[in-house]
């Protein structure tokens, strides 16, 4: 009983180091004075009106495409590393929605290194544990204080506010270092540095350089396609709705799995008293999506939700991608622009801050130790390309709990088997995202 799966033809796309590396700064250091040269080398533009609009040609260390979460925060990595950076975000605005929602411990581990985690933490709901409700009820109960290191949680905050905290931040540690409006239109890399092309929001292009670039511009990845890079992967045939309600349960800040014999149903807090609610569908919904939740929330739950407000909504398919390879001459990629995988489970957003804090790692010891290259890329994109591979399969196995079925009561009784033993503490850590 696995996802299934439609192979598409591969689509080009695209290489973490995850080990100690020699910092030259603080993380929480203030930011180099400005000089003149290095406002020129941090992208340091004309501001207006509190954002960064594009100036004559500059030159960067790293040019990183893409200001989202996995941007922003490698951004940050590597001003920690010492290595200069200048973040390219097409968008004129951040987007104002919840999305990606869960935070899990080994990342808030590295928030932590960045000297973020508290300021992050005061953000979201601390979920402690995670309960299972099967075709008869409570199955068991997952306690995730049994957990190693100093976070035994999970993090629930809105991916608006986690990115707000994190475009903050680089604002105030990189002065300069990021331009919205800025889009990437063709990459050349050369012999020493690749150089982008850019468009603002005028149509006027310009030209930046770096010693190295990484795409960080999600699964369509233009990075990626400009290399040429093949990749694996396709859509499964599962679908989802999904919406953010004011929370009417007794839950407080756990998070609730429904294994039904029709769908699954899954449940998480949100700051503000909202909750969370994703279910499956036999098919993808287009129209109606709000309504959808409710009614399928209901039949699957008991719960009813029609006296609570919506603040968001959505309807996904879910695919998996993984690029042949993560590297190439002078270009890199993390993230999504390196690999997808179902959003169930909560993995996607986490793997690309592991991957950023490995590749900032990796291009400080090229940049400031003079490794080599060659070496430092090829074991980022090996150890990389592994893990990612091991979270496609975690997401494939939550998304097949969650199938109904003539198998449902088996499934039922192996989960409360399961949350009764000494294997909790296994579960506990696998479902936290420990050992990618």
């Amino acid at each position: 009983m696995t996802p299934r799966l439609y192979v598409r033809r591969p689509v080009v796309t695209s290489r973490v180091l995850i080990g100690a590396v020699r910092c030259y700064k603080e993380p929480h250091a203030e930011a180099t004075p400005r000089t003149p040269a290095l406002v020129a080398a941090t992208g340091g533009g004309r501001r207006v009106g509190g954002r960064c609009v594009l100036t004559p040609d500059t030159d960067t260390e790293v040019i990183v495409v893409g200001g989202g979460p996995v941007g922003l925060f490698l951004a940050l990595r590597l001003q920690a590393c010492g290595v200069r950076c200048l973040v390219l975000e097409r968008k004129l605005e951040p987007e104002r929605n919840s999305r990606a929602i869960g935070i899990h411990p080994p990342s808030l581990e590295l928030f932590e290194e960045l000297g973020l985690a508290e300021r992050l933490l005061a953000r979201g709901v601390r979920v402690r544990r995670g309960r299972a409700v099967g075709l008869r009820g409570p199955l068991g109960t997952l306690d995730f204080g049994q957990l190693p290191g100093p976070y035994r949680f999970a993090l629930s905050c809105s991916q608006d506010a986690t990115e707000e905290l994190l475009e903050e931040v680089v604002l105030g540690r990189l002065p300069g270092g990021l331009r919205r409006g800025a889009e990437l239109v063709q990459l050349t890399p050369q012999r020493d540095r690749v150089t982008a092309e850019i468009r603002g929001v005028d149509g006027a292009r310009s030209t930046v350089s770096g010693r190295y670039l990484v795409g960080c511009d999600g699964s369509h990845s233009f990075v990626r396609q400009s290399l040429g890079i093949p990749s694996t992967g396709g859509r499964y045939e599962q679908t989802f709705v999904m919406g953010d309600f004011a929370d009417t349960t007794d839950y407080a800040s756990d998070a609730v799995l429904f294994l039904t014999a029709v769908g699954l149903v899954e449940s998480f807090p949100l700051p503000g008293g909202v909750r969370r609610w994703v279910a499956s569908t036999s098919a993808f919904v287009s129209h109606g999506v709000e309504a959808q939740v409710r009614a399928l929330v209901l039949q699957r739950t008991g719960y009813d939700l029609s006296g609570a407000a919506c603040s968001w909504h959505s309807a996904f398919g879910v695919q998996r991608l993984l690029a042949a390879r993560f590297w190439q001459d002078r270009v890199l990629l993390a993230g999504d622009a390196a690999h997808v995988l179902s959003p169930i489970g909560g993995q996607g957003m986490n793997l690309g801050w592991m991957d950023a804090w490995a590749l900032g790692g990796a291009l400080g010891r090229v940049l400031r130790d003079q490794a080599s290259p060659g070496e430092v890329f090829e074991d980022y994109d090996r150890s990389r390309r592994r893990s990612a591979a091991r979270a496609i399969r975690r997401a494939e196995l939550n998304m097949t709990l969650g199938l109904g079925g003539w198998w449902s009561p088996l499934r039922d009784g192996a989960v409360r088997l399961l949350l009764r033993s000494p294997a909790q503490g296994y579960l506990a850590r696998l479902f936290t995202m420990r050992g990618l």
